[in-house]
């Protein structure tokens, strides 16, 4: 074999490793013809996941929202007995044991505090007739931290996306949908002292704060 040959034998071999090795297998849904199955999966290259939750926002989970939302209140009250009682019961747990649950809550509370100052802005709330020691705030951005809306839903999970990056992508965009589902509704400067009802995920808490991330909200 000529040296030439060798050369390009030896590139033919580096690319077919290269390409193996980037290479991302996705299963066949046989009865579907694809990976996504019923649920959201990006594929083997990123997606609009704007433009993707378009529809899978009215077909899934807009209906999960509604059909499993509890009373805020009545959850914190059945958490007296332990958070993991309650999270069987109410909450969705992802990552196995060990992982906190996260809830998605309903409620009508009174707007005690507004904070515009933080970039990570919330509001804190009472509800009524509950006595509680947790105290409760509602992210209002414009930075929104945290993944509670996207594993509050049973009918998102990791193992339905090809990478990280989409999976986080996700939560990002449910928080920003959230957001401006809120800032459609609400003026934040006359906000204080006005009943609000308001429908929203939070994650487990650790301490004695419960921070929720609003997917609805509106001024009664």
């Amino acid at each position: 074999m000529t040296l030439l040959k060798r050369l390009i034998t030896a590139c033919l071999i580096i690319s077919i490793c290269i390409l193996t090795v980037s290479c991302v297998f996705v299963p066949i849904d046989p009865e579907k013809g694809n990976s996504k199955g019923n649920v959201i999966s990006s594929g083997e290259k990123a997606i609009d996941l704007a433009v993707y939750l378009g529809d899978y926002l009215e077909s899934a989970i807009l209906p999960e929202i509604q059909e499993r939302r509890t009373d805020l209140s009545n959850l914190i009250s059945a958490a007296a007995s332990g958070w993991e009682t309650s999270g069987e019961t109410y909450g969705v747990r992802k990552g196995g044991i060990g992982a906190k649950y996260n809830f998605i809550v309903h409620d009508t509370a009174t707007v005690l505090e507004v904070n515009t100052e933080s970039r990570a802005g919330f509001i804190t709330i009472e509800c009524e007739g509950l006595k509680t020691d947790y105290s409760i705030a509602i992210m209002i951005g414009p930075v929104l931290r945290g993944t509670a809306i996207r594993d509050s839903l049973v009918c998102v999970d990791f193992n339905q996306f090809v990478n990280q990056m989409d999976f986080a992508g996700l939560a990002n965009e449910l928080n920003k949908i959230g957001n401006e589902n809120v800032l459609q509704n609400v003026d934040f400067e006359t906000l204080s002292g006005k009943t609000i009802e308001f429908t929203g995920s939070f994650t487990q808490p650790e301490g004695n704060e419960i921070q929720i991330m609003p997917f609805f909200m509106e001024v009664k």
